[in-house]
C-alpha cells in the first residue's frame, strides 16, 4: 500500500485507523511524506507505518512513484490520505486478484455520502460517485488513485506516473488510459465504496475544478486520437467518467453564459436572448438528471436548488478551464 501525503495531519489518523481495522492486513504500508510541514510523518511513524521522506513537495506523481520503488509487494494499492476504507476492502481486492488473474487493476468509487455537511463538498463527492457508477463497461479506462490497486508488474510496464505533471490533476487518469491501451483489464468495483474526508468551500472547489480542466485539456491535446477523441469527447463508451452528457452540458452552459453576456446589447430582443439562455441552462441540467435525482434521494428535495446551481457553476468552470488549457497548450505550455 502506498499513501502519498502532504500536510495530511487532519485526516491521516482516520485513514490509518481504517487500515488497521481491515479484516485482512496489508503486506506493508508505505507513506511518502511529500515535504509536509505538519505532523504527517510523526503520525505515520507512531502508527508503525514506514515513511519515505521527500525533502520538498514534489507532487503526487513523483511521490507515488517513490512509494512504489520502496514497496516490495506484488500488488500496489494507492490510497489518498483523506480516504477511509470499509473493513473488508483489502480482503475483497485480494479475492478478486486471486480469482480473476486477467484483472490487472481495480478501481473503487466514493460512497454517495461524505462526512462534510456543506453543499459544495456533498456535490463534489456525489458528482464522482455518479460519474463512475454510470460507467457500464466491465473493462474500464479509469484509474483514480483515491483508492485503486494495480499489479506491480503492470504498473512498471506502463511506466508509472508521468512526473511531468506536477499537480494532483491527470497523472492518475493518464496512467489508467495507458494501462487500458496496453490491453490490460481495469475492473471497476462499484461495490467497493470508500469515504472521502475532504471538505471544500466554493473558492477551493472552483480552483480545483478549473485546475483539473486545464490539465485535462492539455492532456487531450498531447494525444488527440487516443485521449482527446477517444477518452474526453467520448463519442462511444470507452470506460471513462467523461460522459457525452457532461461534454454537452459544458457547451450548453457556455452558450447560455454568452447569451446572457450579450443580451444587454441586443436591444428589444434582450428579453428573448435572456430567455434562450435560461432555456440552455435548463437543458444543461437535464444532462445531469441522474446526479440531481441521486442528490434528492440521498439528501432530500431541499438539496436540489443548491445542487442545480453548483452544477451550472461546475460546468462553467470546466468550460473555462478547457479553453484556458487549450490556449496554454497552443502557447507551448504542454504540462
Amino acid at each position: 500500500m502506498v499513501i502519498p501525503a502532504f500536510n495530511a495531519g487532519r485526516t491521516l489518523p482516520s485513514c490509518l485507523d481504517s487500515i488497521a481495522a481491515q479484516s485482512v492486513q496489508p503486506y506493508e504500508v508505505v507513506l511518502v511524506d511529500d515535504g509536509s510541514t505538519d505532523s504527517t510523518a510523526a503520525i505515520a511513524r507512531a502508527a508503525g507505518v514506514r515513511v519515505v521522506q521527500c525533502e520538498a513537495n514534489t507532487g503526487p506523481a513523483t511521490a507515488r512513484n517513490r512509494g512504489v520503488d520502496a514497496a516490495t509487494g506484488d500488488v500496489i494499492l494507492f490510497l489518498d490520505s483523506d480516504v477511509v476504507l470499509p473493513p473488508g476492502l483489502l480482503a475483497r481486492i485480494g479475492e478478486i486478484l486471486t480469482q480473476q488473474p486477467e484483472v490487472s487493476a481495480i478501481q473503487t468509487v466514493y460512497s454517495p455520502e461524505c462526512p462534510a455537511r456543506n453543499s459544495v463538498s456533498r456535490y463534489q463527492n456525489l458528482y464522482y460517485y455518479c460519474s463512475l457508477t454510470a460507467v457500464r463497461l466491465y473493462r474500464v479506462a479509469t484509474f483514480a488513485t483515491w483508492c485503486a490497486a494495480v499489479r506491480k508488474e503492470v504498473f512498471l510496464e506502463a511506466g508509472g506516473f508521468n512526473t511531468s505533471i506536477p499537480e494532483p490533476t491527470v497523472e492518475d487518469e493518464e496512467l489508467g488510459y495507458t494501462i487500458a491501451d496496453m490491453g490490460r483489464t481495469i475492473l471497476l468495483a462499484r461495490e467497493l465504496q470508500v469515504t472521502h474526508l475532504a471538505s471544500y468551500n466554493l473558492r477551493q472547489f472552483i480552483s480545483r475544478r478549473f485546475r483539473m480542466a486545464v490539465a485535462q485539456a492539455k492532456s487531450g491535446w498531447r494525444s488527440v486520437r487516443e485521449r482527446l477523441l477517444k477518452r474526453y469527447i467520448n463519442i462511444q463508451e470507452t470506460g471513462t467518467h467523461h460522459s457525452r452528457g457532461v461534454v454537452l452540458s459544458i457547451l450548453l452552459t457556455l452558450a447560455g453564459i454568452t447569451g446572457l453576456a450579450l443580451s444587454p446589447f441586443t436591444g428589444e430582443a434582450s428579453v428573448t436572448a435572456a430567455a434562450v439562455s435560461l432555456s440552455l441552462f435548463a437543458v444543461a441540467l437535464l444532462c445531469h438528471t441522474r446526479l440531481l435525482a441521486t442528490a434528492v434521494r440521498t439528501f432530500g428535495a431541499g438539496s436540489l436548488p443548491s445542487f442545480a446551481v453548483l452544477c451550472l457553476i461546475d460546468m462553467a468552470v470546466l468550460g473555462a478551464g478547457i479553453l484556458w488549457g487549450t490556449l496554454q497548450f497552443i502557447s507551448g505550455r504542454r504540462y
